[in-house]
Protein backbone atom coordinates (compact mmCIF):
# COMPACT_ATOMS: atom_id res chain seq x y z
CA UNK A 1 0.00 0.00 0.00
CA UNK A 2 1.45 3.82 -1.02
CA UNK A 3 0.22 6.51 0.93
CA UNK A 4 1.40 10.01 1.34
CA UNK A 5 0.60 12.25 4.49
CA UNK A 6 0.16 15.49 4.07
CA UNK A 7 0.43 19.28 5.41
CA UNK A 8 1.77 17.53 8.71
CA UNK A 9 4.31 18.87 11.14
CA UNK A 10 7.40 16.16 10.57
CA UNK A 11 9.26 15.77 13.88
CA UNK A 12 12.38 14.14 13.49
CA UNK A 13 15.75 14.03 16.56
CA UNK A 14 13.69 16.35 18.32
CA UNK A 15 13.48 19.45 15.70
CA UNK A 16 10.49 19.96 13.42
CA UNK A 17 11.64 19.57 9.53
CA UNK A 18 11.24 21.85 6.89
CA UNK A 19 8.84 19.90 4.47
CA UNK A 20 5.68 18.71 5.33
CA UNK A 21 4.38 15.72 3.52
CA UNK A 22 5.93 12.10 3.51
CA UNK A 23 5.08 9.60 1.39
CA UNK A 24 5.31 5.17 2.07
CA UNK A 25 5.38 2.70 -0.51
CA UNK A 26 6.09 -1.06 0.64
CA UNK A 27 6.65 -0.34 4.09
CA UNK A 28 9.39 2.67 3.76
CA UNK A 29 9.50 5.85 3.47
CA UNK A 30 10.17 6.97 0.17
CA UNK A 31 10.15 11.03 -0.05
CA UNK A 32 9.66 13.96 2.50
CA UNK A 33 8.45 17.02 0.86
CA UNK A 34 5.85 18.91 -0.34
CA UNK A 35 2.13 17.93 -1.78
CA UNK A 36 4.20 17.05 -4.89
CA UNK A 37 5.52 13.96 -3.92
CA UNK A 38 2.39 12.06 -3.53
CA UNK A 39 1.34 9.78 -6.74
CA UNK A 40 -1.45 9.36 -8.33
CA UNK A 41 -2.61 6.11 -7.02
CA UNK A 42 -1.57 7.27 -3.25
CA UNK A 43 -3.79 7.16 -0.58
CA UNK A 44 -4.15 10.69 1.05
CA UNK A 45 -3.72 11.24 4.64
CA UNK A 46 -4.52 14.83 6.18
CA UNK A 47 -2.22 15.78 8.67
CA UNK A 48 -3.48 18.79 9.54
CA UNK A 49 -2.85 20.61 12.97
CA UNK A 50 -1.17 17.00 13.73
CA UNK A 51 2.89 15.81 14.41
CA UNK A 52 4.24 12.78 12.35
CA UNK A 53 7.29 11.24 15.09
CA UNK A 54 8.84 7.79 14.10
CA UNK A 55 7.51 5.29 15.89
CA UNK A 56 8.34 4.90 19.80
CA UNK A 57 10.70 2.86 21.10
CA UNK A 58 10.78 1.18 24.51
CA UNK A 59 14.48 0.63 25.37
CA UNK A 60 13.34 -1.96 28.06
CA UNK A 61 10.43 -4.41 28.61
CA UNK A 62 9.99 -7.87 29.29
CA UNK A 63 8.15 -9.78 27.09
CA UNK A 64 4.94 -10.85 27.35
CA UNK A 65 2.41 -12.77 24.79
CA UNK A 66 0.96 -9.89 22.68
CA UNK A 67 2.83 -7.20 23.64
CA UNK A 68 4.28 -5.79 20.09
CA UNK A 69 0.07 -5.78 19.44
CA UNK A 70 -0.43 -3.51 22.51
CA UNK A 71 2.28 -1.70 22.09
CA UNK A 72 1.47 -1.04 18.73
CA UNK A 73 -1.75 0.52 19.31
CA UNK A 74 0.33 3.07 21.39
CA UNK A 75 2.76 3.94 18.91
CA UNK A 76 5.80 1.78 20.33
CA UNK A 77 6.68 -0.06 16.92
CA UNK A 78 9.76 -1.42 18.87
CA UNK A 79 10.76 -3.23 21.80
CA UNK A 80 13.78 -3.53 23.61
CA UNK A 81 13.49 -6.81 25.70
CA UNK A 82 16.11 -7.12 28.78
CA UNK A 83 14.95 -10.30 30.16
CA UNK A 84 13.22 -13.40 28.88
CA UNK A 85 12.76 -16.70 28.10
CA UNK A 86 12.59 -18.63 24.71
CA UNK A 87 9.80 -19.84 25.13
CA UNK A 88 7.70 -16.55 25.57
CA UNK A 89 10.00 -14.84 22.62
CA UNK A 90 9.57 -17.29 20.35
CA UNK A 91 5.91 -17.77 19.52
CA UNK A 92 5.97 -13.26 19.68
CA UNK A 93 5.75 -11.82 16.49
CA UNK A 94 6.59 -9.99 14.38
CA UNK A 95 10.61 -10.35 15.17
CA UNK A 96 11.07 -6.94 13.59
CA UNK A 97 9.13 -5.12 16.15
CA UNK A 98 11.72 -6.34 18.98
CA UNK A 99 15.07 -7.16 19.83
CA UNK A 100 15.93 -9.48 22.59
CA UNK A 101 18.48 -10.04 25.36
CA UNK A 102 17.11 -13.79 26.02
CA UNK A 103 18.07 -15.00 29.15
CA UNK A 104 20.06 -12.66 31.49
CA UNK A 105 22.82 -13.32 33.43
CA UNK A 106 22.87 -13.47 36.93
CA UNK A 107 23.63 -15.39 40.01
CA UNK A 108 22.11 -18.59 41.69
CA UNK A 109 19.12 -16.67 43.65
CA UNK A 110 19.48 -13.42 41.72
CA UNK A 111 17.29 -10.82 40.52
CA UNK A 112 15.03 -11.09 38.95
CA UNK A 113 14.97 -15.27 39.11
CA UNK A 114 12.02 -15.17 41.40
CA UNK A 115 9.70 -14.21 38.16
CA UNK A 116 11.25 -17.25 36.43
CA UNK A 117 10.99 -20.88 36.20
CA UNK A 118 14.63 -22.52 36.22
CA UNK A 119 17.13 -20.65 34.16
CA UNK A 120 20.50 -20.83 33.70
CA UNK A 121 22.52 -19.55 35.89
CA UNK A 122 26.05 -17.79 36.33
CA UNK A 123 28.15 -19.43 38.80
CA UNK A 124 31.76 -17.46 38.50
CA UNK A 125 33.54 -16.07 35.18
CA UNK A 126 34.65 -19.63 34.26
CA UNK A 127 30.92 -19.62 32.78
CA UNK A 128 30.95 -16.77 31.06
CA UNK A 129 32.29 -18.14 27.47
CA UNK A 130 29.76 -21.09 27.71
CA UNK A 131 26.62 -18.53 28.80
CA UNK A 132 27.06 -15.87 25.69
CA UNK A 133 27.73 -18.96 23.41
CA UNK A 134 24.06 -20.06 24.49
CA UNK A 135 22.35 -17.19 24.25
CA UNK A 136 23.94 -16.56 20.73
CA UNK A 137 22.65 -20.13 19.44
CA UNK A 138 19.40 -18.51 21.27
CA UNK A 139 19.53 -15.96 18.18
CA UNK A 140 20.05 -12.93 21.01
CA UNK A 141 20.69 -9.10 20.02
CA UNK A 142 21.94 -8.29 23.07
CA UNK A 143 23.74 -9.17 26.44
CA UNK A 144 21.93 -8.67 29.72
CA UNK A 145 23.37 -9.15 33.26
CA UNK A 146 22.60 -8.25 36.97
CA UNK A 147 24.65 -6.82 39.13
CA UNK A 148 22.42 -5.67 42.39
CA UNK A 149 22.69 -7.48 45.90
CA UNK A 150 20.01 -5.93 46.92
CA UNK A 151 21.45 -3.23 49.12
CA UNK A 152 19.38 -0.33 47.10
CA UNK A 153 15.60 -2.05 48.59
CA UNK A 154 17.66 -2.58 51.67
CA UNK A 155 17.97 -6.83 50.80
CA UNK A 156 20.58 -9.21 50.58
CA UNK A 157 20.27 -11.00 47.53
CA UNK A 158 23.41 -13.15 45.49
CA UNK A 159 24.63 -11.33 42.68
CA UNK A 160 27.66 -11.79 40.03
CA UNK A 161 30.92 -10.50 41.11
CA UNK A 162 32.79 -8.11 39.24
CA UNK A 163 35.08 -10.69 37.70
CA UNK A 164 32.54 -12.37 36.25
CA UNK A 165 30.95 -9.06 34.86
CA UNK A 166 34.19 -8.49 33.10
CA UNK A 167 33.91 -12.03 31.95
CA UNK A 168 31.11 -11.99 30.59
CA UNK A 169 31.47 -7.95 28.98
CA UNK A 170 34.32 -9.23 27.12
CA UNK A 171 33.31 -12.03 25.91
CA UNK A 172 29.83 -10.27 24.72
CA UNK A 173 31.55 -7.95 23.10
CA UNK A 174 33.80 -10.70 21.52
CA UNK A 175 31.26 -11.76 19.79
CA UNK A 176 29.70 -7.87 18.55
CA UNK A 177 27.31 -8.32 21.52
CA UNK A 178 26.00 -4.71 23.33
CA UNK A 179 26.17 -5.34 26.82
CA UNK A 180 23.25 -3.91 29.08
CA UNK A 181 23.57 -4.15 32.90
CA UNK A 182 20.95 -3.76 35.51
CA UNK A 183 22.23 -1.76 38.15
CA UNK A 184 20.23 -0.14 41.16
CA UNK A 185 22.55 1.78 43.48
CA UNK A 186 25.08 4.80 42.04
CA UNK A 187 27.99 2.40 43.59
CA UNK A 188 27.37 -0.46 41.16
CA UNK A 189 26.71 1.60 38.24
CA UNK A 190 30.43 2.97 38.66
CA UNK A 191 31.48 -0.71 38.91
CA UNK A 192 29.37 -2.20 35.73
CA UNK A 193 30.57 0.79 33.34
CA UNK A 194 34.56 -0.05 34.93
CA UNK A 195 34.54 -3.29 33.72
CA UNK A 196 33.46 -2.11 30.17
CA UNK A 197 29.09 -2.50 29.49
CA UNK A 198 27.68 -0.21 27.30
CA UNK A 199 24.29 0.31 28.23
CA UNK A 200 22.93 0.90 32.29
CA UNK A 201 19.23 -0.62 32.46
CA UNK A 202 18.08 1.75 35.00
CA UNK A 203 19.29 5.02 36.54
CA UNK A 204 20.27 4.79 40.25
CA UNK A 205 17.74 5.30 42.31
CA UNK A 206 20.40 7.18 44.96
CA UNK A 207 21.75 10.46 44.31
CA UNK A 208 25.02 10.08 42.21
CA UNK A 209 27.80 12.52 43.28
CA UNK A 210 29.64 14.37 40.57
CA UNK A 211 32.58 11.95 40.55
CA UNK A 212 29.91 9.26 39.42
CA UNK A 213 28.45 11.16 36.81
CA UNK A 214 31.96 11.34 35.29
CA UNK A 215 32.70 7.84 35.81
CA UNK A 216 29.66 7.01 33.75
CA UNK A 217 29.81 9.67 31.17
CA UNK A 218 30.48 7.22 28.12
CA UNK A 219 27.61 4.95 28.43
CA UNK A 220 23.97 4.81 27.76
CA UNK A 221 21.26 4.90 30.34
CA UNK A 222 17.74 3.86 30.54
CA UNK A 223 16.08 6.05 33.12
CA UNK A 224 13.15 3.40 33.14
CA UNK A 225 11.62 6.79 36.04
CA UNK A 226 8.40 5.71 35.58
CA UNK A 227 8.65 1.66 37.29
CA UNK A 228 8.61 3.07 41.13
CA UNK A 229 6.60 5.87 40.48
CA UNK A 230 3.93 4.36 38.36
CA UNK A 231 4.00 1.35 40.18
CA UNK A 232 2.23 2.97 43.24
CA UNK A 233 -1.04 4.32 43.82
CA UNK A 234 -1.45 8.12 43.05
CA UNK A 235 -3.82 10.51 45.33
CA UNK A 236 -6.76 8.98 43.56
CA UNK A 237 -5.77 5.50 45.26
CA UNK A 238 -5.18 4.05 41.79
CA UNK A 239 -2.28 3.40 39.72
CA UNK A 240 -1.34 6.55 37.85
CA UNK A 241 -2.00 5.07 34.56
CA UNK A 242 -5.58 4.98 35.81
CA UNK A 243 -5.86 8.74 35.92
CA UNK A 244 -4.81 9.07 32.70
CA UNK A 245 -8.21 10.02 30.72
CA UNK A 246 -6.53 10.06 26.63
CA UNK A 247 -4.42 6.67 27.55
CA UNK A 248 -7.03 4.78 29.08
CA UNK A 249 -9.54 5.50 25.90
CA UNK A 250 -7.56 3.06 23.96
CA UNK A 251 -6.73 0.40 26.79
CA UNK A 252 -7.89 -2.71 26.17
CA UNK A 253 -10.97 -3.47 28.77
CA UNK A 254 -8.99 -6.62 30.22
CA UNK A 255 -5.84 -4.84 30.80
CA UNK A 256 -7.89 -1.96 32.59
CA UNK A 257 -8.67 -4.59 34.94
CA UNK A 258 -5.33 -5.59 35.45
CA UNK A 259 -4.19 -2.36 36.70
CA UNK A 260 -7.64 -2.14 38.74
CA UNK A 261 -6.50 -5.72 40.31
CA UNK A 262 -2.97 -4.22 40.89
CA UNK A 263 -4.73 -1.17 42.48
CA UNK A 264 -5.72 -3.02 45.15
CA UNK A 265 -2.53 -4.85 46.08
CA UNK A 266 0.22 -4.31 49.26
CA UNK A 267 1.75 -1.32 49.34
CA UNK A 268 4.29 -0.16 51.62
CA UNK A 269 3.06 3.35 52.99
CA UNK A 270 5.74 5.68 51.80
CA UNK A 271 6.14 4.17 48.19
CA UNK A 272 9.13 6.53 46.60
CA UNK A 273 8.78 9.30 44.85
CA UNK A 274 11.44 8.99 42.48
CA UNK A 275 13.28 12.26 43.63
CA UNK A 276 16.73 11.02 42.87
CA UNK A 277 15.94 9.18 40.02
CA UNK A 278 15.13 11.98 38.26
CA UNK A 279 17.76 14.09 39.72
CA UNK A 280 20.16 11.35 38.17
CA UNK A 281 18.88 11.71 34.98
CA UNK A 282 19.20 15.38 34.83
CA UNK A 283 22.81 15.40 35.70
CA UNK A 284 23.46 12.71 33.47
CA UNK A 285 21.57 14.33 30.34
CA UNK A 286 23.49 17.59 31.41
CA UNK A 287 26.39 15.64 30.98
CA UNK A 288 26.25 14.28 27.98
CA UNK A 289 25.10 10.85 28.70
CA UNK A 290 22.24 9.19 25.89
CA UNK A 291 19.72 9.00 27.97
CA UNK A 292 17.04 6.38 26.73
CA UNK A 293 13.27 6.18 27.20
CA UNK A 294 11.99 3.00 28.79
CA UNK A 295 9.35 1.58 30.94
CA UNK A 296 10.36 -2.11 32.62
CA UNK A 297 6.90 -3.12 31.35
CA UNK A 298 4.74 -5.28 32.71
CA UNK A 299 6.04 -4.95 36.20
CA UNK A 300 2.42 -3.58 37.98
CA UNK A 301 1.67 0.05 37.12
CA UNK A 302 3.03 -0.55 33.57
CA UNK A 303 1.19 -1.64 30.73
CA UNK A 304 3.26 -2.39 26.94
CA UNK A 305 2.52 1.00 24.77
CA UNK A 306 0.75 3.47 27.06
CA UNK A 307 3.51 3.33 30.06
CA UNK A 308 5.85 4.61 27.35
CA UNK A 309 3.77 8.38 26.92
CA UNK A 310 3.69 8.36 30.69
CA UNK A 311 7.72 7.82 30.89
CA UNK A 312 8.16 10.89 28.14
CA UNK A 313 6.14 13.07 31.17
CA UNK A 314 8.58 11.88 33.71
CA UNK A 315 11.59 13.10 31.80
CA UNK A 316 10.53 16.10 30.96
CA UNK A 317 9.16 16.41 34.52
CA UNK A 318 13.31 15.41 35.60
CA UNK A 319 14.17 18.10 33.51
CA UNK A 320 14.83 17.67 29.81
CA UNK A 321 12.86 18.96 27.28
CA UNK A 322 10.38 17.95 25.25
CA UNK A 323 12.33 17.31 22.54
CA UNK A 324 15.04 15.54 24.29
CA UNK A 325 12.24 13.06 25.78
CA UNK A 326 11.02 12.35 22.19
CA UNK A 327 14.59 12.03 21.08
CA UNK A 328 15.13 9.32 24.20
CA UNK A 329 12.42 7.07 22.78
CA UNK A 330 13.17 7.44 19.37
CA UNK A 331 16.92 8.23 17.49
CA UNK A 332 18.83 7.83 20.60
CA UNK A 333 18.01 4.05 21.38
CA UNK A 334 18.10 3.10 17.44
CA UNK A 335 21.53 4.63 17.63
CA UNK A 336 22.79 2.98 20.52
CA UNK A 337 20.73 -0.59 19.49
CA UNK A 338 22.19 -0.39 15.82
CA UNK A 339 18.70 -0.03 14.67
CA UNK A 340 20.07 1.73 11.39
CA UNK A 341 16.54 1.65 9.80
CA UNK A 342 13.80 3.17 12.64
CA UNK A 343 13.73 6.13 15.21
CA UNK A 344 14.17 8.51 12.23
CA UNK A 345 11.92 9.93 9.87
CA UNK A 346 14.28 9.80 6.61
CA UNK A 347 13.90 8.43 3.13
CA UNK A 348 14.63 4.66 3.25
CA UNK A 349 14.24 4.13 7.09
CA UNK A 350 11.03 1.48 8.04
CA UNK A 351 7.64 3.18 8.32
CA UNK A 352 7.02 2.85 11.74
CA UNK A 353 4.74 6.24 12.40
CA UNK A 354 3.20 7.49 15.02
CA UNK A 355 0.42 10.41 14.14
CA UNK A 356 -0.73 12.86 17.31
CA UNK A 357 -2.70 15.55 17.37
CA UNK A 358 -0.68 18.66 18.56
CA UNK A 359 2.82 19.67 18.91
CA UNK A 360 4.90 17.27 21.30
CA UNK A 361 7.65 19.40 20.70
CA UNK A 362 6.25 22.20 22.71
CA UNK A 363 3.82 19.25 25.05
CA UNK A 364 4.85 16.38 25.81
CA UNK A 365 1.65 15.06 26.01
CA UNK A 366 0.43 15.58 22.80
CA UNK A 367 1.84 12.07 21.82
CA UNK A 368 -1.10 10.40 24.43
CA UNK A 369 -3.33 11.68 21.38
CA UNK A 370 -3.14 9.26 18.98
CA UNK A 371 -4.22 9.81 15.36
CA UNK A 372 -2.98 6.40 13.87
CA UNK A 373 -0.04 4.09 13.72
CA UNK A 374 1.79 2.32 11.32
CA UNK A 375 4.19 -0.56 11.66
CA UNK A 376 6.12 -1.17 8.40
CA UNK A 377 3.82 1.30 6.66
CA UNK A 378 0.34 -1.26 7.86
CA UNK A 379 -2.02 -0.41 10.41
CA UNK A 380 -1.93 -3.73 12.52
CA UNK A 381 -5.18 -5.69 13.51
CA UNK A 382 -5.48 -6.94 17.03
CA UNK A 383 -5.61 -10.08 18.07
CA UNK A 384 -7.98 -11.21 21.19
CA UNK A 385 -6.53 -14.13 21.72
CA UNK A 386 -2.92 -12.78 22.19
CA UNK A 387 -4.21 -10.51 24.87
CA UNK A 388 -6.11 -13.47 26.76
CA UNK A 389 -2.68 -15.18 26.82
CA UNK A 390 -0.86 -12.24 27.94
CA UNK A 391 -3.04 -11.52 31.05
CA UNK A 392 -2.84 -15.42 31.79
CA UNK A 393 0.81 -15.07 31.91
CA UNK A 394 1.14 -12.03 33.76
CA UNK A 395 -0.93 -13.47 36.35
CA UNK A 396 1.53 -16.72 36.45
CA UNK A 397 4.03 -14.76 36.54
CA UNK A 398 1.99 -12.49 39.46
CA UNK A 399 1.63 -15.65 41.70
CA UNK A 400 5.25 -17.28 40.96
CA UNK A 401 6.62 -14.29 42.71
CA UNK A 402 4.56 -13.91 45.58
CA UNK A 403 4.85 -17.61 46.28
CA UNK A 404 8.55 -17.02 46.29
CA UNK A 405 8.48 -13.68 48.33
CA UNK A 406 6.27 -15.57 51.13
CA UNK A 407 8.60 -18.56 51.12
CA UNK A 408 11.29 -16.34 51.57
CA UNK A 409 9.81 -13.54 53.74
CA UNK A 410 7.05 -15.61 55.80
CA UNK A 411 5.70 -12.37 57.30
CA UNK A 412 5.12 -10.87 53.47
CA UNK A 413 1.46 -9.50 53.27
CA UNK A 414 -0.57 -11.61 50.65
CA UNK A 415 -4.11 -12.87 50.00
CA UNK A 416 -5.78 -15.25 52.92
CA UNK A 417 -8.68 -17.39 52.56
CA UNK A 418 -11.57 -17.60 54.84
CA UNK A 419 -13.56 -20.84 55.35
CA UNK A 420 -16.16 -21.88 56.98
CA UNK A 421 -15.72 -24.62 59.26
CA UNK A 422 -16.91 -27.33 56.81
CA UNK A 423 -14.36 -26.14 54.68
CA UNK A 424 -16.42 -24.59 52.36
CA UNK A 425 -14.15 -21.32 51.12
CA UNK A 426 -16.38 -17.91 52.00
CA UNK A 427 -13.74 -15.30 50.28
CA UNK A 428 -10.35 -13.91 50.85
CA UNK A 429 -9.05 -10.95 52.86
CA UNK A 430 -6.96 -9.50 50.74
CA UNK A 431 -3.62 -7.06 52.59
CA UNK A 432 -3.53 -3.34 50.44
CA UNK A 433 -2.03 0.17 52.07
CA UNK A 434 -3.67 0.90 55.01
CA UNK A 435 -5.46 -2.50 56.32
CA UNK A 436 -7.31 -5.53 54.69
CA UNK A 437 -9.95 -5.52 51.96
CA UNK A 438 -12.63 -7.92 52.37
CA UNK A 439 -13.46 -9.95 49.22
CA UNK A 440 -16.12 -12.67 47.67
CA UNK A 441 -14.42 -16.07 46.13
CA UNK A 442 -14.13 -14.00 42.89
CA UNK A 443 -12.40 -11.26 44.14
CA UNK A 444 -15.16 -8.47 44.36
CA UNK A 445 -15.01 -6.05 47.36
CA UNK A 446 -17.26 -6.78 50.01
CA UNK A 447 -16.79 -3.99 51.80
CA UNK A 448 -14.20 -1.13 52.66
CA UNK A 449 -10.34 -1.79 54.06
CA UNK A 450 -10.57 -2.13 57.13
CA UNK A 451 -8.15 -4.26 59.81
CA UNK A 452 -7.87 -8.21 59.33
CA UNK A 453 -10.34 -9.25 62.03
CA UNK A 454 -12.78 -6.77 60.83
CA UNK A 455 -12.21 -7.77 57.16
CA UNK A 456 -12.59 -11.96 58.40
CA UNK A 457 -15.75 -11.14 60.23
CA UNK A 458 -16.60 -9.01 56.87
CA UNK A 459 -16.66 -12.26 54.70
CA UNK A 460 -17.65 -14.77 57.42
CA UNK A 461 -20.98 -12.36 57.43
CA UNK A 462 -21.34 -11.64 53.60
CA UNK A 463 -19.28 -13.90 51.67
CA UNK A 464 -22.39 -16.45 50.57
CA UNK A 465 -25.10 -14.01 51.69
CA UNK A 466 -23.83 -11.17 49.11
CA UNK A 467 -24.12 -14.05 46.36
CA UNK A 468 -27.98 -14.26 46.14
CA UNK A 469 -27.88 -10.32 46.11
CA UNK A 470 -28.58 -8.18 42.99
CA UNK A 471 -24.89 -7.59 41.58
CA UNK A 472 -23.61 -4.41 38.96
CA UNK A 473 -21.73 -5.91 36.19
CA UNK A 474 -20.25 -4.93 33.04
CA UNK A 475 -18.43 -6.01 29.86
CA UNK A 476 -17.59 -3.78 27.50
CA UNK A 477 -20.44 -1.77 27.52
CA UNK A 478 -22.51 0.24 30.66
CA UNK A 479 -23.19 -1.15 34.13
CA UNK A 480 -26.01 -3.97 34.03
CA UNK A 481 -27.92 -5.45 36.82
CA UNK A 482 -27.55 -8.67 37.19
CA UNK A 483 -27.84 -12.51 39.14
CA UNK A 484 -25.47 -14.71 40.11
CA UNK A 485 -26.16 -18.23 39.15
CA UNK A 486 -23.01 -19.40 40.18
CA UNK A 487 -19.24 -18.69 41.06
CA UNK A 488 -15.92 -20.24 40.94
CA UNK A 489 -12.54 -18.72 41.50
CA UNK A 490 -11.55 -17.62 37.99
CA UNK A 491 -15.40 -16.87 36.41
CA UNK A 492 -18.76 -16.62 37.40
CA UNK A 493 -22.21 -17.79 35.59
CA UNK A 494 -24.74 -14.62 35.73
CA UNK A 495 -27.48 -13.75 33.90
CA UNK A 496 -28.49 -10.34 33.27
CA UNK A 497 -31.81 -9.30 34.75
CA UNK A 498 -32.83 -6.77 31.42
CA UNK A 499 -35.17 -9.36 29.79
CA UNK A 500 -34.74 -8.05 26.03
CA UNK A 501 -30.76 -9.36 26.43
CA UNK A 502 -30.70 -12.23 24.21
CA UNK A 503 -29.16 -14.91 27.12
CA UNK A 504 -29.37 -18.82 27.65
CA UNK A 505 -31.92 -19.31 31.13
CA UNK A 506 -29.45 -20.32 33.47
CA UNK A 507 -27.24 -17.49 32.85
CA UNK A 508 -23.85 -17.39 30.38
CA UNK A 509 -20.51 -17.89 32.04
CA UNK A 510 -17.69 -14.91 31.81
CA UNK A 511 -14.15 -14.89 33.18
CA UNK A 512 -13.13 -12.75 35.50
CA UNK A 513 -10.64 -10.94 32.54
CA UNK A 514 -13.72 -10.69 31.15
CA UNK A 515 -16.40 -8.96 33.36
CA UNK A 516 -16.52 -6.08 35.96
CA UNK A 517 -18.69 -6.80 39.39
CA UNK A 518 -19.76 -4.48 41.86
CA UNK A 519 -22.69 -4.60 44.72
CA UNK A 520 -23.70 -1.16 43.92
CA UNK A 521 -23.72 1.18 40.50
CA UNK A 522 -20.94 2.68 39.82
CA UNK A 523 -20.40 5.53 37.04
CA UNK A 524 -19.30 4.02 33.35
Amino acid sequence: MAFTILHTRLADRGAALPADCLRIANGRITAIGGPEIAQPSDTLVDGSGATLLPGLIDAHVHLAPGCVQLAAAYGVTTQLDQFSTPEVIDPETPRSSFRTSGIGATAPGGHPTIAFPPIPYVTGPGDAKQFVADRIAEGVDHLKLVYDDGSGAMLNIPTLDSRTVQALTDEAHAHGLLVVAHVSTAAGAVKVVECGVDVLAHVPSDLMSPADIEAVADVAVIATLGVAVDGFNGPSGHLPLLDEPVLMARMPARWRRVLDHQSRRWMPPEPPDGTAARANTLALHQAGVRVLAGTDAPNPGLVFGASLHRELVHLVRAGLTPADALVAATSAPAEVFGLADRGRLTVGARADLLLVDGDPLADITATQRILQTWVGGEQGEYDDERELASIRFLGETTARIVAALKSQFPGFPSPEDVVREDGELLGRVVPVTGGWLPTTVFGAELGPVSSHDSAVETVEREGLASLTETWWARTDGPWLEAVLTEVQPARVRLRWKDPLLDQPPSGRWYDLTDIDLSRHPLPT
